[in-house]
């Protein structure tokens, strides 16, 4: 008798299956190999055509100009003030008369707390007043006696510093009772509350019938006639900027429709560790179509920069992470020149490297070439046919 084992059946299974992943991962590559020898030849093939055919370009002579950049921040929209309305006593509201997006003036009466309770205690103190002035009164009379009699020999003068202590103790309860009154008084007139500058209500926090806390909001007012844009602002921009320049904001939700600003206020320091500072910019806004939260855009022209030697941004072309431009050499062919820039204004931008003064760039066709092409100097317009 011959015993098989599971294992010897195995090994065969192992073996093909190994055979089996070699094979695909050999396939892969060939197939990787040839596609990188196709883009290969496709390359040679397009470099070589480039080579022998002459592209017509539009060439300009690169000169010197000024400059004004433009600064773009990120903004947005907030209120000149906004303050949050809360009563100073506790109580039921009873009254809530405004709605948010109500105009409402400095002094307005906005909501009203229950007073009945608060009133009837405000009768109540008036009535201790007025019994402590009969107290004093009364206690007043009975030590002008006591002091006549006193002067006669007919009281004692123990009775007299008993009547003069009964008279100076009715005039602290009349204090009292006054002081009480004037705290009811005022808590009765609290029960109103006023907006205590003339805005817009943008918030109601609570109903009719809530019961408020003192110092719980109830509605926020806002002054919305003008908004602030508020930015923030890099280092390197900030010596740029000048208090009471004008401002062109671009609001996104209108379409990016162009409002003029101000520049009021620059933070005196940085807020670390991202070293930027707050730009605020104020605009006017009569119609009140700008709303606070909106976001805009704020573009802020800098110092001019004088005779800088500059290129046409249209002019320029990527290659790969850097900004490149295509200079006429000699026997008309092209020699593409790595730039370092500055900065951009007007559809021009700043060259500090790369260049010089009076050579000869491509401005139009550029995208047809290769360094070392050969062109031809067409026309305005031939070249983008």
């Amino acid at each position: 008798m011959i015993l098989k084992f599971p294992g010897s059946l195995k090994a065969p299974q192992n073996k093909w299956k190994t055979i089996g992943i070699v094979v695909g991962v050999l396939l892969v590559l060939l197939i990787a190999y040839k596609i990188y020898a196709n883009l290969a030849i496709s390359k040679e093939r397009a470099a070589r055509a480039l080579a022998g055919r002459t592209v017509t370009v539009e060439t300009a002579m690169l000169e010197r100009r000024d400059l004004v950049p433009t600064f773009s921040f990120s903004a947005n929209l907030e209120a000149v003030w906004s303050t949050d309305v809360s009563a100073k006593a506790d109580g039921r509201i009873d009254q809530l008369l405004v709605e948010e997006g109500d105009l409402v003036q400095a002094g307005m009466i906005l909501a009203r707390l229950d007073t009945n309770e608060l009133a009837a205690q405000v009768m109540q103190a008036e009535g201790q007043v007025l019994q402590a002035k009969a107290t004093l009164e009364q206690n007043e009379l009975n030590f002008r006696r006591m002091d006549t009699l006193s002067k006669q020999n007919a009281v004692s003068l123990q009775s007299l510093d008993s009547a003069r202590t009964q008279r100076d103790l009715a005039q602290g309860g009349v204090h009292a009772a006054e002081g009480n009154l004037l705290l009811l008084q005022t808590r009765l007139q609290n029960a109103n509350i006023i907006s205590p500058l003339t805005g817009v209500v943008v918030k109601r926090y609570v109903q009719a019938g809530t019961f408020s806390k003192a110092g719980a909001a109830i509605v926020a007012v806002a002054d919305v006639t003008s908004l602030l844009a508020k930015a923030l602002v890099g280092e390197a921009q900030i010596s740029e900027l000048k208090l009471g320049i004008p401002v062109t904001v671009r609001v996104n939700a209108l379409k990016d429709q162009e409002f003029t600003g101000t520049l009021t206020r620059l933070s005196p320091a940085a807020t670390l560790p991202a070293r930027t500072f707050t730009a605020e910019v104020n605009i006017p806004n009569p119609t009140g179509l700008l709303k606070a939260g909106m976001f805009a855009k704020a573009e802020i022209a800098g110092h001019v920069r004088t005779k800088v030697l500059a290129v046409p941004e249209s002019a320029l072309v990527l290659r790969e992470d850097q900004k490149t431009i295509f200079v006429v050499a000699a026997d008309n062919k092209v020699v593409q020149k790595v730039l370092k820039l500055g900065n951009a204004a007007g559809g021009w931008v700043e060259v500090l490297d790369g260049v010089k003064e009076g050579e000869e760039i491509v401005v139009a066709g550029q995208h047809k070439l290769k360094d070392g092409a050969s062109i031809r100097i067409g026309k305005p317009g031939e070249a983008s046919k």
